[in-house]
C-alpha cells in the first residue's frame, strides 16, 4: 500500500477530514494530491502528519527504511534533551549506551548532536571536565547549525565558568549572543542569556548583568512561558540589591518566589523565601 493510501486510511479509521488534517500544517488541497498519489510529501511534512494521526513513521514507511531510522533518531533526541533539563545523566547515558547502533548510522547534524551530548557526559557523569572542554572545543568548529552551535558554545562557556575563567566564558557567551537570529528556538536563547547573566553577576558587573536580564526576561515574557522566568527575576533582583535598589530588588524577589512556587521548586522557593525575609527586616531597619 503507498503513503498516501495509508494516509487516507488512517484518516478514515479516526474518522478525520481532509480539511481536519491538514489543519495549520499544509493546505487541503495538497492532502488530496498526497492521497492521489500525485505528490510524495516531504519527510518534515510526514512528521506532521503523523503527529496529527497519532502514528509513529514506522506506520508508513516500515521499520527498516531510512525514514523510519530518522524518526527513531529524532525521538531519541527529545528524550535525551528531556532528560538533560533534568539534569539526569545517568538516564542519559543509558539512552546512548542502549542505541549504539542507532546513534552509529546517524549523519551530519545528529550526529553532531551525539557528539555534544558525550562532551556532557565527560564532565557530568565522568567528572572528567579538561576532557570535556577539550572535546567541546573541537565540536564548535565543526558546527555550522546555528542552534547546536550556540547550544555548544553555551556548554564551552560553561565550562570556564566552573572553572571561573569568568573572562574567557563572557567572551563565548558573548559570540553566542552575536549569533542570536530570530528563527532560533527561544529556550535555547534564554539559556544562553541566563548563563551569561550569570557569569556577569559572579564578576560584579551588576549592570551589564541587568541588560541581559531585561533581554532575557523579555524574551521569555514575549513567548508566553515560565521557562527560566523565576532565574532571570532571581537575577533582577540579585543585581538590584547589589546597586543598593532593595526595594526593587525585594519586588523581583517576590515576582521570583511566586514563580518558583507555581513551578513546585521547593528548593529555589526555600532559598527565594530566606532572601526576602532578609531584604524587608533589612528595610525595616533603615525605615
Amino acid at each position: 500500500m503507498k503513503i498516501g493510501e495509508k494516509i487516507k486510511q488512517r484518516r478514515k479509521e479516526i474518522k478525520m477530514t481532509q480539511a481536519d488534517l491538514s489543519e495549520g500544517i499544509c493546505t487541503q488541497a495538497m492532502i488530496s494530491r498526497i492521497e492521489k498519489k500525485k505528490v510524495r510529501p516531504s519527510r518534515e511534512l510526514m512528521e506532521k502528519l503523523a503527529e496529527r494521526l497519532n502514528v509513529s513513521l514506522h506506520y508508513f514507511y516500515g521499520e527498516d527504511s531510512v525514514e523510519s531510522r530518522y524518526s527513531k533518531t529524532t525521538q531519541l533526541c527529545k528524550l535525551i534533551r528531556q532528560h538533560l533539563e533534568r539534569r539526569e545523566y545517568d538516564s542519559v547515558s543509558y539512552l546512548i549506551s542502549s542505541n549504539e547502533e542507532l546513534i552509529d548510522q546517524t549523519i551530519g547534524e545528529d550526529k553532531l548532536f551525539f557528539e555534544w551530548v558525550t562532551a556532557l557526559l565527560y564532565d557530568y557523569r565522568d567528572g572528567d571536565h579538561d576532557k570535556a572542554l577539550d572535546h567541546l572545543i573541537a565540536l564548535e568548529k565543526m558546527t555550522k547549525n546555528g542552534e547546536l552551535r550556540i547550544e555548544i558554545i553555551d556548554s564551552i562557556g560553561n565550562q570556564y565558568l566552573r572553572k571561573e575563567e569568568y573572562d574567557t566564558a563572557e567572551k563565548y557567551y558573548q559570540k553566542g549572543f552575536d549569533m542570536f537570529s530570530e528563527w532560533m528556538n527561544h529556550e535555547k536563547k534564554a539559556k544562553l542569556l541566563l548563563n551569561y547573566s550569570v557569569c556577569l553577576a559572579l564578576q560584579k558587573k551588576y549592570s551589564d548583568c541587568l541588560s541581559k536580564v531585561f533581554q532575557g526576561l523579555d524574551l521569555v515574557v514575549s513567548e508566553n512561558t515560565l521557562f527560566l522566568l523565576g532565574d532571570f527575576l532571581y537575577y533582577k533582583g540579585y543585581c538590584l540589591e547589589n546597586l543598593d535598589q532593595k526595594e526593587d530588588a525585594l519586588e523581583a524577589y517576590k515576582k521570583a518566589l511566586m514563580i518558583f512556587d507555581i513551578q513546585q521548586n521547593e528548593k529555589f522557593s526555600v532559598s527565594m523565601q530566606l532572601t526576602i525575609d532578609r531584604i524587608e527586616k533589612e528595610l525595616v531597619n533603615v525605615n
